[in-house]
């Protein structure tokens, strides 16, 4: 796994203040990420799980878990980044990890995937088709892959905070 740690400009910051919902997770639509994801990156990204959950210190774990296209694979990749919002706000850093190895991080989308993006290109696909029917729900809800990925990122969030690098 490589995670990529990315400084928060304010407008970044300010962006993401207000953001995080309650407890539980939604699906966004690529067009909805926040300007912290590169954009190259962004190009790449039908959709994301946005799933926020309380930290034990009150504050709120907020992981955007995007599902990337990878052409040459002919998968879906989960790349998710993930910050704090502390009570005063966001904090100034987040993490972006690539190429993880929890369960589900990769696979084959639906084969009807591939014609939409050959009609209209990476868009929502799975904003408007969501997985098991569910566009929300709660955090014992977050589907299998975006669980893992929003462990991953609280492990590496955890890492560094109680390793005093942030």
């Amino acid at each position: 796994m490589k995670p990529n740690w990315l400084s928060l400009s304010d407008d970044q910051q300010r962006e993401l203040d207000g953001i995080a919902p309650s407890p539980g997770w939604r699906i966004i639509p690529g067009a909805e990420l926040p300007t912290v994801f590169p954009e190259p990156f962004r190009a790449k990204i039908d959709s994301a799980v946005v799933i926020s959950a309380p930290t034990s210190t009150g504050g709120t774990y907020l992981v955007y878990s995007a599902n990337r296209v990878d052409y040459r694979d002919r998968e879906i990749d989960i790349e998710p980044l993930g910050l704090i919002v502390h009570s005063s706000g966001p904090s100034s850093s987040g993490v972006l990890l690539h190429h993880g190895g929890w369960e589900g991080r990769s696979g084959p989308p639906p084969a009807e995937f591939w014609d939409v993006v050959a009609e209209s290109g990476i868009g929502d696909y799975f904003y408007s088709n969501p997985p098991d029917g569910l566009s929300e729900g709660t955090l014992e809800q977050v589907p299998k892959g975006h669980r893992g990925a929003f462990d991953a990122v609280v492990r590496e969030i955890r890492a560094r905070v109680d390793g005093r690098k942030e």
